[in-house]
């Protein structure tokens, strides 16, 4: 009994140290680059044609306009956009077959000398050159792109996103509408189109030059900026005032301050570093400019 209760106890033993062995290796078992990167924004899903040619009309492409579609899958809307509107486009995938697929769709409508298609990552993929971009991506991968858009795109630029927002940024516009393909697709009939336009970049301190009969003290602005926050105050003296309908669609800002009992009223264009526009006060107005002192 004795023996056997020790053998019992050294193959107990053994099954321990196995089964701790196998953790081990579980716990080093490095992660794949792409699972470990989490950047497959999503499967294959088709854009049905319906919902193209909407993400299309409502981001008024034109001649003039590239855009970028992020996960382009066969192409449709980049190759779409230059054969009906007549604009440049490219298409960010991370499929290699897809993107061959887009080239051959490409080639097949005549469209292959104004758009490319690009094998990799849409989170590294470089934007800055669009004037539009469009996606059909989960809601995760929406999300994360918000900091990069903002970031790249420049002032005026259009985003149309298929189903998902981009939250926490306050969409611009939206469009709602059934589709019947969407039904196998996502179990639903409903689609949401989300428009976003893209705005100056403003947060930071500003120095304002206006008329002394507007204002005989000068007037500096602070301005803080999130995507779902844009707000102010202005310095003035020993005033500081908060900046009221502070409002900023892409590179046009306006906003008004309560000062010696007078409302002040802005309007004006920033462009980079600088702003200027028109200023008014009751029956007074003039010209104002702003330049940023710190970001």
């Amino acid at each position: 009994m004795a023996s056997a209760g020790a053998g019992n106890a050294r193959a107990l033993a053994r099954c321990r140290a196995g089964v701790l062995m196998l953790a081990a290796a579980a716990w080093v078992q490095p992660v794949p680059a792409q699972e470990e990167k989490d950047n497959v924004a999503g499967p294959y899903v088709p854009t049905p044609w319906e919902i193209v040619h909407e993400m299309l009309k409502l981001s008024d492409v034109a001649k003039g306009d590239t855009l970028y579609d992020l996960g382009s899958g066969d192409g449709r809307l980049v190759i779409t956009a230059a054969k009906r509107h007549g604009a440049k486009g490219v298409g960010v995938e991370l499929q290699p077959q897809l993107v061959d697929l887009a080239h051959k769709n490409a080639q097949a409508e005549g469209v292959a000398e104004r758009v490319k298609f690009l094998a990799g990552d849409l989170f590294e993929a470089d934007v800055s050159g669009a004037s539009i971009v469009t996606l059909y991506l989960l809601p995760r991968f929406v999300t994360r792109l918000v900091p990069k858009l903002r970031a790249e795109l420049s002032p005026g630029a259009r985003i149309v996103s298929h189903d998902y927002p981009l939250s926490p940024w306050a969409p611009d516009k939206t469009l709602t509408f059934d589709v019947a393909e969407k039904q196998a697709i996502s179990g639903t009939t409903r689609t949401v189109l989300y428009y976003y336009v893209v705005p100056a970049r403003v947060a930071g301190n500003w120095a304002l030059a206006v008329p002394r009969s507007v204002s005989p003290r000068p007037i500096t602005l602070k301005i803080a900026q999130e995507p779902d926050r844009l707000e102010g105050s202005a310095q003035i003296g020993g005033d500081a005032p908060p900046l009221r309908e502070l409002v900023l669609r892409s590179d046009a800002i306006s906003f008004s301050l309560l000062h010696g009992g007078r409302l002040i009223h802005f309007k004006g264009t920033v462009t980079g570093r600088e702003m200027a526009g028109e200023v008014r006060a009751g029956d007074l107005a003039g010209r104002w400019s702003g330049k940023l002192v710190t970001p």
